[in-house]
C-alpha cells in the first residue's frame, strides 16, 4: 500500500513540472548555450572564406580567379587529319561453300567400302564409296558376249552376200536368196550396235557402283555406314564434299545504298572483308564478283555474291559475318577520332579551338564512323585542333588553354588490312 502511494506522488510531481515548464518556456542554460554558438560561428567564418570573389560585373568569379580576369577551361585537342579513306557498305553475310557436293548412290546395292576418313581433304577422283558390283559386272559380260555373237553372225553373213552378188552376176544364183543376205547383214549390224549400246549402259552401272569424289574440298561425316543397302531412288545423302578454298558468302544490303554509289546490277569487282559478328576480329578480304538482278520487295535489299581465298579456314559454311564492301576511296577525306563527335538538337558539332584560343562550335556532317575514327563534311579544313577531351566546360567563345602532353588518340584514319 505505502509503495503505492510514493509512486503515485512521484508521477503528480513529475505532471507538475512538465505543466509549469510548458506554460513558462524552456531555456536552456548558459553552458550549453555557450556550446551551441562556438560551431555556428565557425561554420560562418567557413563560409566567409570559401565564398567567391565578385568580379566587375558583380558576379561570383571561380576559386582560382581574381577580380578582374577571365576564366580559362584546360582541354586536349587533336589535329583534323586528310587521308585516303575507304567508303564502306556494311552489310550481314552468310558463308556458304563455294561448290557443295551430296554423296548419293545412282545404283542399288550394298556399300561395300568407305575409303575415307571423316573430315578429311578429298580430290577429284578419289573413292568414296564402293557398292557390291557382281551384278553389274556380269550384265557387263552377257553384253559383250551378246556383241561378239552378233559380229561373227555379221561377218558370216557379209561372206554370204558376196558370195551370192557374183553369183547373180553369172545367173548362178537368185535376186530373192541375194536380198536375204542382205537383209541379215543389215540385221547383224544392227544387233551388234544394240549390244556395244548395251555394253556402254552396263559398263556405266558398274562404274556407278563406284562414288568418286566430283571436287576437290573435305567431306563431312558420313550418315550411312558399310553394310547398308542403298537404292538410287530414295536418294539418300552418304556423305556431303564441301570446298573451302576459296569460299563464298551471301551479303544483303540495301538497294538503294548500293544504288547511291553507282553499282550496277550483274557481274562487278568490289574488294570485301569480313568480320567476325562482334565487327573487330577480321576474317578474310575478298571480292564481291555477283551483284544479283532481282531486289526483294519485302525489305528493300538486294544480295550480293563475295569469293574468298579463305587460305586459314577462317570462314566456316553456314556462318554469319559483318561485311564491308569498299564502294568508294575518298582521297581527301577528314578524319577525327569519333570521340570528338557530339550530337546537338540541331546535328553532329565539333568543337574547334581557333587561332586566338576560344572554343568555336563547328556543325559536321558524320559520312562514316568505323573504329574510333570519323570521316567528316563540314566548315572544317585539315590542321584544325579540334577537342577531345574538357569540352563539358565548355561554352561559345569560351577561352581554352590547350594541355601541351595531350596524345592524338584514335585520330589516324582507319585502315583494314
Amino acid at each position: 500500500m505505502r509503495a503505492r502511494l510514493v509512486l503515485l506522488a512521484v508521477a503528480l510531481l513529475l505532471c507538475g513540472g512538465a505543466f509549469y515548464f510548458w506554460q513558462t518556456g524552456w531555456r536552456s542554460p548558459s553552458w550549453i548555450e555557450a556550446g551551441k554558438a562556438a560551431p555556428s560561428q565557425r561554420v560562418a567564418a567557413a563560409s566567409d572564406e570559401s565564398t567567391p570573389a565578385a568580379g566587375p560585373t558583380g558576379r561570383a568569379l571561380p576559386p582560382d580567379d581574381k577580380a578582374g580576369g577571365s576564366a580559362s577551361a584546360r582541354v586536349s585537342v587533336t589535329p583534323v587529319r586528310k587521308s585516303e579513306v575507304p567508303i564502306y557498305l556494311s552489310g550481314i553475310g552468310t558463308v556458304q561453300a563455294y561448290y557443295k557436293v551430296d554423296v548419293t548412290s545412282q545404283v542399288d546395292g550394298v556399300i561395300t567400302k568407305m575409303p575415307f576418313q571423316e573430315g578429311q581433304d578429298v580430290k577429284i577422283g578419289d573413292t568414296l564409296v564402293e557398292i557390291d558390283p557382281t551384278i553389274y559386272q556380269a550384265k557387263l559380260d552377257l553384253a559383250k558376249a551378246q556383241r561378239d555373237r552378233a559380229t561373227v553372225q555379221l561377218e558370216n553373213s557379209k561372206t554370204n552376200l558376196w558370195r551370192d552378188e557374183e553369183l547373180l552376176k553369172h545367173d548362178f544364183a537368185s535376186q530373192k536368196q541375194t536380198d536375204q543376205e542382205r537383209m541379215l547383214v543389215g540385221q547383224y549390224r544392227a544387233e551388234v550396235a544394240q549390244y556395244e549400246a548395251e555394253m556402254k549402259y552396263a559398263q556405266a552401272r558398274l562404274d556407278y557402283a563406284t562414288i568418286k569424289s566430283p571436287i576437290n574440298g573435305r567431306i563431312s561425316i558420313r550418315s550411312v555406314d558399310p553394310g547398308n543397302l542403298v537404292r538410287a531412288g530414295q536418294e539418300t545423302t552418304l556423305a556431303t564434299v564441301v570446298q573451302l578454298k576459296p569460299i563464298s558468302a551471301l551479303i544483303t544490303v540495301s538497294s538503294k545504298e548500293l544504288e547511291r554509289h553507282g553499282v550496277s546490277l550483274g557481274i562487278t569487282s568490289l574488294p570485301v572483308f569480313a568480320y567476325a559478328e562482334n565487327g573487330i576480329t577480321p576474317l578474310g578480304r575478298g571480292e564481291v564478283q555477283t551483284v544479283n538482278v532481282v531486289v526483294s520487295q519485302n525489305t528493300g535489299t538486294i544480295t550480293l555474291k563475295a569469293t574468298f581465298p579463305n587460305e586459314q579456314e577462317k570462314l566456316w559454311p553456314g556462318d554469319f559475318v559483318d561485311c564491308r564492301i569498299v564502294v568508294e576511296k575518298r582521297n581527301d577525306g577528314l578524319t577525327v577520332p569519333s570521340a570528338a563527335v557530339h550530337q546537338g538538337p540541331k546535328g553532329d558539332y565539333v568543337w574547334v579551338v581557333s587561332s586566338d584560343n576560344t572554343a568555336v562550335i563547328r556543325p559536321v556532317r558524320v559520312r562514316q564512323s568505323l573504329g574510333g575514327t570519323s570521316l567528316i563534311e563540314g566548315r572544317i579544313q585539315e590542321g584544325d585542333n579540334v577537342v577531345l577531351d574538357g569540352y563539358q566546360r565548355l561554352q561559345a567563345g569560351s577561352r581554352v588553354s590547350i594541355i601541351p602532353e595531350a596524345t592524338d588518340v584514335g585520330s589516324r584514319a582507319s585502315v583494314t588490312e
